[in-house]
């Protein structure tokens, strides 16, 4: 056999990538090419791809080989004449052979760092015989859950789950990680993904999503799961769970039903959900997926709220206590049909859904300072979001390798109807004495409809520009065009409802119009790839059209605009240990139908609200600069990120103090009138950086996560241009120990939150919250588990009633049966009675400082009942 050099430089070239089935490049990978008696040889690189050279035409046969992977061989025909060809992408399985005599155990290195992908060796870690992923989750550095079951990585939030690469089920990571056994997992991979059809194509635009992939064990990759879960508890709880997942390979069945109020989120909450969905290949390369949840959330809430209000009068506060009642339905189905041919991407998908609300409240406000009034109202809301939206795009990778050509189609049309019936009581005091002289009642009723309609159309080809024989370098040109158009009617009939009943129409306060919004997105990009550089340098021209109609007004909007902006991707394999990458994009925004609209909203008579038609569209300029820094060997990371945007044109509000007229002038009372205007100098920039270091053995890890962000915001008051000056900074350091008989998590965590008003005369409102935290398993006998949580807060700034809480919970569970098929479990939560649920949000010139009312303390005894078989198909 002749073992011959790969260096030719004639003939025809050849090259190809391996990948695993999550498509993940494979590296390291032994490739053998066979043409006759002679054989050429290669491995892959750090990205899975090979190349070979000076090769004739005629049958060959590849032969490829990797480290804990089944063997892949295949004949292809090469053409005589072409000189550059490329073969299907190769995905190669996991092997399921073991050596029954001999075992041999290499260093389990703990993560690697790849261009997209973050991946964890389950291995490393402590998995004991009846955990699920999530507590796998919980060990691996980086990672959040927090108590509602959310999913973050480095601060990202996951937002959809595959398993070994495919898309599973409904996609729901919450639910999917609270059921699946950690047992069966092989690696945890978290992946900035930018869709499907860029993965396809290559082509890489805006953000990417943070995504979970599962990667399950070699015989693993079909099987049963799910589990049956009754729990009743003081103060009335109780909860009731049954769900169970079907799969083999592509077929995927789910069920999953629930009901219970032991969510503690804001005010008392009842849930219930029912959700179903079927996945299955209906042809050859043709895969269908189908997904159908009903959910029902009924919630009781009590809030008590401070609002303070800048304005170059003085200062507006107003201290208000709502109490409110809601019950909300919604029905949502999902339908989608993609291809899994090589060289071609088509997917179609459609999503309906709808959705109704019916809300009481009652909301008592009382206004100091600038504006002294009691306003009580009483508020009746019904409302119905029918919306649905659809998808077509497909790519096609054509004859000449490198050449693609993409289109998408995106449609949505949604419906927001909503009925209030509004009784304000209003009263009045004298400036002088202070006395209440005076008192207003007023009925209105509301009627709002808003029906949006959007479409998007997208086109893109990629001409390769290689005309050497090197496949390591590859460049293209990538011409795009987007068109995108947004269609508004919006309606909005106000009537009042005098003492004696009668209803009459309030023509001032009602309106119907039309707006609509177009923009041209027009690009041209050069794509460079290598092993260690890929970059992206381009162009975009981007011209917008902003047009609006009113009922009974002669006058129309009419507001064209073009924006150029420069479009700049980077991303830098400086070694297999370190990488950087920087993006930069821009794109415009409309306003919306509340910001148009010229007729006075009166729904909320502390902050009337009066549209503008005549804003033009905004322009937002974004960049991100990030470092990752890994060390297989140690299993250390740090990751570093710059970030900042700015906003030409950006809608901001102009709030106006308008003397009261349903009042003699002699009260000196206000109206606050929100209206809008476009501005610019609103612009915000910050870092954040994570840092991990394993020691003891990787029994343990130090973490280090902060950030700091400034915030720039323009807006103006009695039109003063005021500027809000916010800075934010977190820091948190914390201890990860993983052993077989306890896991353990301690943190402590310091955030700093200052806003400063130019148009304000004293000092800013600064935030200073602590918060030191310790979550514990510990396991005992091997069928006993102990849990322990305590979390200690200490605030500092808030004008509202804020407690320093001590929250302390725990657990008892006992696993019976062999393979721990049920449990039983004991919790407690909220000990010593401290929760409290308190936020504080800043806008414009407003501070809203809220606490919500919340039952945190309760015991809950439950039963479980796992079900779950597992079994596989090399």
């Amino acid at each position: 056999m002749l073992l011959l050099s790969v260096n030719a430089q004639s003939g025809i070239h050849l090259r190809g990538v391996v990948q695993d089935t999550t498509k993940v490049g494979i590296p390291g990978a032994n490739v053998r090419l066979i043409a006759g008696k002679d054989t050429l040889s290669s491995n892959t690189d750090t990205g899975g791809s090979f190349s070979f050279s000076n090769l004739k035409g005629g049958s060959v046969m590849l032969l490829i080989r990797g480290i804990g992977y089944a063997p892949y061989n295949k004949v292809f025909t090469l053409k005589d004449g072409v000189a550059e060809q490329a073969l299907p992408t190769v995905l190669l399985k996991s092997s399921a052979l073991q050596l029954n005599e001999v075992v041999i155990k290499g260093k389990v290195v703990p993560m690697r760092v790849m261009k997209d992908t973050v991946e964890f060796n389950a291995d490393a870690y402590a998995v004991h015989e009846n955990d699920k992923v999530e507590d796998l989750l919980r060990q691996l550095p980086g990672v959040e859950i927090d108590k509602d079951g959310n999913v973050s990585s480095v601060g990202k939030q996951l937002t959809k789950i595959r398993v070994n690469g495919k898309d599973f089920f409904t996609g729901n990571v919450k639910e999917f990680i609270s059921k699946l056994p950690a047992g069966t997992v092989s690696k945890i991979q978290f992946i900035d993904d930018y869709g499907d059809k860029a993965n396809f194509t290559g082509i890489k635009t805006g953000e990417p999503q943070k995504i979970l992939n599962v990667v399950l064990k070699s015989d693993r990759n079909s099987g049963n799961f799910g589990s049956a879960i009754a729990s009743a508890g003081t103060d009335k709880r109780y909860a009731l769970n049954l769900n169970d997942y079907l799969w083999k390979d592509l077929r995927q069945i789910g069920v999953n039903a629930n009901a219970g109020n032991t969510n503690t989120g804001a005010g008392i909450n009842t849930n219930s959900n029912l959700g179903l969905s079927y996945r299955d290949k209906v042809a050859e390369k043709l895969i269908f997926g189908s997904n159908y949840n009903y959910a029902y959330n009924k919630n009781e809430s009590i809030q008590q709220s401070l609002i303070e209000t800048v304005n170059p009068q003085g200062i507006i506060y107003d201290k208000s206590a709502n109490t409110n009642s809601s019950k909300n339905n919604s029905h949502t189905l999902d339908l989608s049909l993609e291809s899994t041919d090589e060289g071609n991407y088509i997917r179609g998908g459609f999503r309906g859904g709808l959705q109704n609300t019916n809300s009481t409240s009652i909301n008592e406000s009382l206004q100091t300072g600038v504006v002294r009034r009691d306003l009580n109202t009483q508020r009746i809301t019904r409302q119905q979001n029918p919306n649905f939206n659809t998808e077509f795009s497909m790519a096609r990778r054509l004859k000449k390798p490198g050449r693609i050509l993409s289109i998408g189609i995106y449609g949505i049309s949604g419906l927001t109807a909503n009925n209030s019936d509004l009784d304000n009581q209003i009263k009045y005091y004298d400036p002088k004495t202070g006395q209440a002289v005076k008192d207003s009642l007023l009925n209105q009723l509301v009627d709002d409809r808003n029906r949006t309609t959007s479409l998007n159309a997208n086109l893109t080809f990629t001409e390769p520009l290689n005309k050497g024989k090197d496949s390591l370098v590859k460049k293209s040109l990538d011409f795009s065009y987007l068109f995108s158009l947004s269609h508004t009617r919006n309606s909005l009939d106000t009537k009042d409802r005098d003492q004696s009943g009668n209803i009459r129409e309030i023509d001032s306060l009602s309106n119907s119009y039309t707006s609509s919004f177009s923009k041209h997105i027009i690009g041209v990009n050069y794509r460079y790839e290598t092993k260690k550089i890929n970059y992206v340098l381009g162009v975009t021209g981007q011209p917008s059209l902003l047009t609006g109609a009113y009922d009974g007004r002669a006058d129309k909007v009419y507001r064209a605009g073009f924006n150029f902006s420069p479009i700049a991707r980077l991303n830098y394999m400086i070694s297999t240990k370190n990488q950087f990458n920087v993006f930069y994009e821009g794109n415009s925004a409309e306003p919306n139908f509340n910001q148009l609209q010229p007729v006075r909203d009166t729904r909320n008579l502390n902050n009337i609200v009066i549209g503008n038609p005549d804003l033009k569209a905004a322009f937002n300029h974004m960049i991100n600069l990030n470092y990752n820094h890994s060390n297989p060997q140690n299993g250390s990371n740090l990751q570093v990120g710059l970030r900042g945007s700015l906003t030409q044109n950006q809608v901001v509000s102009n709030t106006l103090l308008i003397p009261d007229k349903l009042v003699p002038d002699s009260l000196k009372n206000f109206n606050q009138e929100t209206h809008y205007l476009n501005t610019n100098g609103n612009y915000n920039f910050g870092t954040n950086y994570y840092w991990s270091l394993p020691f003891g053995k990787k029994k343990y890890t130090f973490e280090m996560v902060g950030g700091i962000n400034y915030n720039h915001r323009v807006s103006f008051a009695e039109e003063v241009k005021n500027i809000g000056k916010g800075v934010n900074v977190n820091q948190r350091v914390g201890i990860r120990m993983n052993r077989k008989w306890i896991m353990l998590h301690t943190s402590a965590n310091y955030a700093y939150n200052s806003n400063m008003y130019s148009i304000r005369s004293f000092n800013s409102n600064t935030l200073q919250i602590w918060t030191f935290n310790m979550d514990s398993r510990v396991f005992i006998l091997k069928s006993l588990i102990l849990g322990v949580n305590a979390n200690k807060t200490i605030n500092q700034g808030f004008s509202v009633n804020a407690t320093n809480p001590f929250i302390i919970n725990g657990s008892i569970e006992k696993t019976f049966f062999k393979n721990k098929q049920a449990s039983v479990k004991l919790e407690g939560n909220d000990f010593l009675n401290q929760g409290n649920n308190l936020t504080r949000s800043i806008t414009d010139n407003t501070t809203t400082e809220s606490r919500t009312n919340q039952i945190t303390r309760y015991f809950l005894l439950s039963f479980t009942w796992n079900l779950q078989s597992f079994g596989g198909e090399n």
